[in-house]
């Protein structure tokens, strides 16, 4: 039973990068740009019915004009909280395509471990979070084609600035310590893309599940479901467009962003994932030259190893701090 390659050949699998010329100076730019835009977050404490941790509703400024990025700060009471060096150890959650940062009940898993957990929406998506930027080209339903003729005004750029904006709103948290991001599918990718671009923020680890946006030319060669439909749609209609959306794509593509990360990753990949296929994941993981891991689920598809690979998560963090 196969959906990509036989799994010897995924773990030599590893595609030259497709970056284009200006692939870091096109970083450096956003990220000064952003650098250069307050972030005015406001945090207000909710009523909220579990005594160990305090539920905070967080706003901050996302990348660019006029759009406010929402989530949610789990704090546990100080006197459940695990301390590294007299701070907190805590994640920055990013969530799958089309999904939200839920509720936070849905976090407390970690919050009851002692962590503080920072859960943030994907402007536009089905959150509380919109999108306010004006892209300059039609699209076709989803978020995948906003802007894509052009790398300045893509999407995923306010994505991933909003994403290293929610680290750095966290960062300013006086308790916060350490910072973990995690995600699945496209929270994974995300979770990826935030610690290669933010790679000076205290963050010691990313736990990157069943990535989505990786080695995204492959993706489109062999997905079978999900939303990289998005993209066949639009060329569809726009035969013209492929190779000019394929360009502003390798900025965005966590394959060419895997070797500037330097914190330790844990990544999962189900090999029956017709969503993120396998070889996609692979290919990323092959290009990291930090410290890393992998586990496989060889049956699993999109799912990848659910609660199993929960457990294996919690071990990670606590090796990645020491604890």
């Amino acid at each position: 039973m196969l959906v990509d390659m036989p799994l010897a050949q995924l773990e030599r699998y590893r595609p030259p990068l497709t970056r284009p010329d200006d692939f870091m100076s096109f970083w450096q730019q956003t990220l000064a740009e952003s650098s250069s835009q307050s972030l005015n977050i406001t945090r207000e404490e909710q009523d909220y019915p579990v005594d160990r941790v305090t539920v905070y509703k967080v706003s901050y400024d996302g990348f660019g004009q006029g759009t406010r990025v929402a989530g949610w700060y789990l704090l546990p009471k100080k006197q459940y909280r695990l301390t590294v060096d007299g701070k907190m150890p805590t994640l920055v959650r990013y969530h799958g395509y089309s999904a939200s940062k839920r509720l936070p009940g849905f976090h407390l898993d970690w919050a009851l471990q002692g962590y503080g957990v920072f859960a943030v929406d994907v402007r536009g998506q089905n959150g509380d979070t919109p999108d306010n930027n004006n892209y300059d080209s039609g699209s076709v339903l989803g978020c995948m084609t906003r802007g894509i003729l052009q790398a300045q005004n893509y999407y995923y750029r306010f994505v991933y600035m909003d994403c290293v904006r929610a680290i750095e709103s966290v960062r300013s948290f006086p308790e916060v310590g350490p910072l973990i991001l995690h995600g699945g599918s496209q929270g994974g990718g995300l979770a990826l893309a935030a610690a290669a671009l933010a790679r000076q923020k205290g963050i010691v680890a990313a736990l990157a599940d069943v990535p989505y946006l990786c080695h995204l030319r492959r993706a489109v060669e062999v997905f079978s479901a999900g939303p990289l439909q998005e993209l066949v749609d639009y060329w569809k209609t726009y035969p013209q467009r492929v190779e000019e959306s394929f360009h502003t794509l390798s900025y965005f593509d966590c394959l060419n962003l895997a070797p500037l990360i330097t914190c330790r990753v844990l990544l999962s990949l189900g090999l029956l994932d017709t969503i993120c296929p396998p070889s996609t994941g692979f290919a990323v993981y092959n290009h990291l030259l930090c410290e890393k891991e992998l586990k496989v689920y060889p049956y699993n598809g999109h799912e990848g190893g659910s609660l199993i690979h929960d457990e294996e998560k919690y071990r990670f963090v606590r090796r990645s701090l020491c604890i």
